[in-house]
């Protein structure tokens, strides 16, 4: 947007430039004395029709001011409130990063046979788990069963909870009957 911004200020910096040199070319002819010289002096209607448009342009330059401030105004209001919502999101990312943090401690803190059994270990808190309703880690699972691992083993090796590799195994002994 910046970029536009400069390219139209600068076209406009160009055209009034133009128009500037055209006036002064045309003020310049017309004041010479057609005796005097071989200059040409201009006719009155086509004198008014440049006074006119130039008159025109002005108007035209001036609004065209007025909304490139406005436009710029804008951006700068713009900016500088996505400024506070961008420290505002930081602040909140720093509180919830804080909180994982000792929510992470409380749990390493719990050890015993909770702390132990209740999260694979394998599994960090990061890392993304198993999805217990698809069909290869219901079979996996079933088929560790099976060879006689432990619940928490099972877990572990599928990434899952010890809850969800139990509620496997149960709804698989209750619908086997």
């Amino acid at each position: 947007m910046l970029l536009d911004l400069k390219s139209l200020m600068l076209l406009q910096i160009v055209l009034e430039g133009c128009l500037v040199l055209l006036l002064v070319v045309l003020l310049w002819r017309s004041r010479r004395r057609p005796g005097a010289g071989g200059g040409v002096a201009l006719p009155e209607g086509l004198r008014e029709g440049v006074e006119r448009f130039l008159a025109e342009s002005e108007k035209i330059s001036a609004t065209f001011q007025a909304n490139l401030k406005d436009k710029k105004d804008l951006s700068q209001d713009l900016i500088l409130k996505l400024d506070r919502r961008l420290a505002d999101y930081r602040q909140l990312l720093e509180a919830t990063e804080e909180a994982v943090r000792g929510a992470e401690e409380r749990l390493s803190g719990l050890g015993g046979e909770m702390g132990a059994k209740a999260w694979p270990q394998d599994a960090p808190l990061g890392q993304p788990k198993s999805n217990p309703a698809a069909p290869e880690v219901r079979a996996m699972v079933l088929q560790l069963a099976k060879k006689g691992l432990s619940v928490e083993d099972i877990a572990v090796k599928a990434k899952l909870h010890r809850g969800e590799v139990e509620l496997i195994i149960d709804l698989e002994h209750q619908f086997s009957v």
